[in-house]
């Protein structure tokens, strides 16, 4: 029961220690957890993971000395009585010209409940979250205001089976994304991946020199049988082994397809035999678009019948520390924040740290102030909870909307798709034949040749539909391999657009394809 766990993270808090205060304070997802240290076993060692650049970058001198709370070598924070500071460049707080930030929200949503504004402040000298400090530059793994709710998240919905994960935020999941590749892959290098995949990601590690091994997918995502035998198969002859997989498994994009439990043991257990890192991008993780709920009514569900219908993640079933799993805010707060969080073991995430101390430094204050504001202070893990019920029922909502207007316009000769359990994309793969085209002296030329005539094919029907006053977004975009591209597939997505256009803008498309398939 979710009530019952949060009545634990209350009582810790009360047992435990002060927060650490004063100007980017050193602090740990180790002070937050439940779980007693060394309760579980310990993570591997991934240092023949690391990639060159990684292995050299270490932890910078500047910023470890500016850090008002420091470990003792037995890892007890301690405080000066009194410490001025006359090495690090943080400017004065008095010099900032703002005095305070004042929010205004809603409370979490609840059946039956009216939703009422609520205001968060926060100022500068306040206690609880002095805003002065949140202004100044940060600790790497976040405030320890906001760290520790995310912390007790992630421990109480994943609870990771080993002992020395850690939790630290980032200043957003692609930036993440982007420094994860760079952690542990060289030039020349491969990585595994759907077939096709978030174009962020392959975008990322193009330029790096990484190279992309996609494996086939069906209705559930990746799947493992090809997976092992691309792996058990390996050519050396095309350089090393991948020795990582980048994955969403829920609501993936493009697909929208969700991994099965089932599914998801293979592919970690896949992992272990092939030693692969796995990276966990999840940012529909908490879109799970349910049926109605037991109770038959079309509301949102309540928060344990909510939890109980939410996959094992990686990280959930991850027994040697080979996941880093990002959690994003994007799709469930606003993508403005630029502020989400990444777990993995303490080793990963103390690199990782090495990076964002002369990177991005932490994730900005303004945003982490209304994140602790509002997540913590306001809703706390209930009132979070019932907010992500909430957001699942508004999209399953809108995912039926699209389905619907799919069914009305684009029968099954022209289209086929599997409804999405998650996220927010429909994958549509165009029924209707494009040309075959032979070539007598070359298989090649054939092959690149019906390319070419997909793409075509395709580029038509997005500028057609682009006429007619509908975005829509090319397969092709998202072909981790873009030489293996087979049929004309599109991505719709129900996030944006307002519900009452959905059946206008499907009609429309509609339009577009027949209209180009007739030429």
């Amino acid at each position: 029961m979710l009530s019952q766990a949060i009545a634990q993270y209350t009582e810790h808090r009360t047992i435990s220690s002060p927060l650490p205060s004063g100007p980017a304070p050193f602090t740990s997802s180790e002070d937050f957890k439940l779980c007693r240290p060394n309760s579980k076993p310990k993570s591997k060692n991934w240092d023949h993971h690391l990639s060159t650049e990684c292995r050299n970058r270490l932890p910078s001198n500047l910023k470890a000395s500016a850090s008002s709370v420091k470990p003792e070598s037995d890892g007890a924070p301690i405080t000066p009585q009194r410490q001025i500071s006359l090495g690090a460049g943080r400017p004065i707080p008095e010099y900032f010209p703002w005095d305070g930030l004042q929010l205004s929200g809603k409370t979490s949503r609840a059946t039956g409940v009216e939703d009422e504004a609520v205001v968060m402040p926060c100022m500068r000298g306040e206690q609880d979250f002095d805003f002065a400090v949140a202004l100044n530059y940060g600790y790497a793994a976040g405030s320890p205001q906001l760290l520790r709710f995310i912390t007790e998240h992630i421990e109480m919905i994943h609870d990771p089976p080993y002992d020395d994960w850690e939790t630290c935020l980032t200043s957003g999941t692609t930036s993440a994304m982007d420094t994860v590749f760079r952690m542990f892959c060289n030039r020349g290098d491969w990585i595994v991946t759907e077939e096709y995949s978030y174009p962020g990601a392959i975008e990322a590690v193009t330029p790096l020199g990484i190279n992309i091994l996609g494996i086939k997918m069906d209705g559930e995502g990746l799947i493992p049988e090809d997976l092992e035998a691309k792996l058990r198969n390996w050519d050396p002859t095309r350089g090393k082994k991948p020795s990582l997989m980048y994955i969403v498994p829920c609501g993936q994009n493009p697909t929208g397809a969700t991994q099965s439990t089932e599914r998801r043991r293979k592919i970690y257990q896949i992992a272990e035999e092939h030693d692969l890192y796995i990276i966990e991008d999840d940012p529909y993780y908490f879109l799970k678009l349910h049926s109605r709920s037991e109770s038959g009514e079309d509301a949102p569900m309540p928060v344990d019948e909510y939890l109980r219908q939410l996959p094992p993640s990686y990280l959930s079933m991850d027994v040697s520390g080979r996941v880093v799993r990002l959690d994003a805010t994007s799709k469930i707060l606003a993508p403005g924040l630029r502020c989400a969080w990444m777990t993995c073991c303490s080793q990963i995430a103390e690199k990782y740290m090495n990076y964002t101390e002369v990177g991005s430094v932490a994730p900005s204050g303004f945003s982490q102030v209304a994140m602790y504001k509002l997540l913590d202070v306001t809703w706390g893990h209930d009132g979070f909870i019932r907010w992500l019920s909430f957001l699942s029922h508004q999209y399953r909502q809108r995912r039926d909307a699209l389905v619907a207007a799919c069914e009305k316009y684009l029968p099954p000769d022209l289209f086929t798709w599997v409804v999405p359990e998650a996220g927010m994309f429909l994958w549509l793969h165009l029924q209707s034949p494009t040309p075959r085209i032979s070539c007598s002296s070359c298989s090649d030329c054939s092959i690149e040749k019906e390319k070419t005539a997909l793409l075509d094919l395709e580029e038509r029907i997005y500028n057609r539909s682009m006429e007619k006053g509908v975005v829509i977004s090319k397969g092709s975009w998202f072909a981790a391999e873009p030489d293996q591209l087979k049929g004309v597939k599109l991505r719709l997505t129900f996030a944006t657009a307002p519900l009452d256009s959905f059946d206008w803008a499907v009609k429309q498309f509609a339009d577009a394809v027949r209209g180009e398939l007739s030429k």
